[in-house]
Formats: structure tokens, sequence, C-alpha cells
């Protein structure tokens, strides 16, 4: 499951708001874009399942893993 906090630390580490990420994500290298609103819902924990290739154009536009934004299952 996405780890919105951890999104969220991520991306203000780096000094982006979520309007940054919006914009950064229609650039033409990416086939999906990523809207404000909707990167607050995943922060939030309102959108849990979003699709891989949203995922993974996040990952892209944070310079990170797909696993930092995933939050470990616990044993």
């Amino acid at each position: 499951m996405l780890n919105g906090r951890k999104i969220r630390e991520i991306r203000k580490n780096l000094g982006y708001t979520a309007r940054d990420v919006e914009i950064l994500t229609r650039s033409s290298k990416y086939c999906t874009s990523i809207s404000k609103s909707y990167l607050e819902e995943i922060e939030r924990g309102d959108k849990r399942n979003p699709s891989f290739t949203k995922i993974e154009v996040l990952a892209n536009v944070l310079c990170c893993k797909l696993d930092d934004l995933v939050s470990k299952a616990e044993a």
C-alpha cells in the first residue's frame, strides 16, 4: 500500500509543492499526469490504489525507487 506520509515527506524534502509535481508530470516524457488534487488525495490516504503507471511516474518525478513510496508489510 502507498505511504502517503512518506510521499509528502520526499516531495517536501525536494522542495516541491503539489502543484510542482502536477506540472512535472505533464511532461510529454510521461504517459500520464498526476493532478495536484489527486496527489493530495494520495498523500492523505484517500486514494489507496492508484495505477502502477501513476506510481511509477511519481517515483520518477520524486527521484526515488518504487519501494520508497510503499509501506512495508509487518510480519
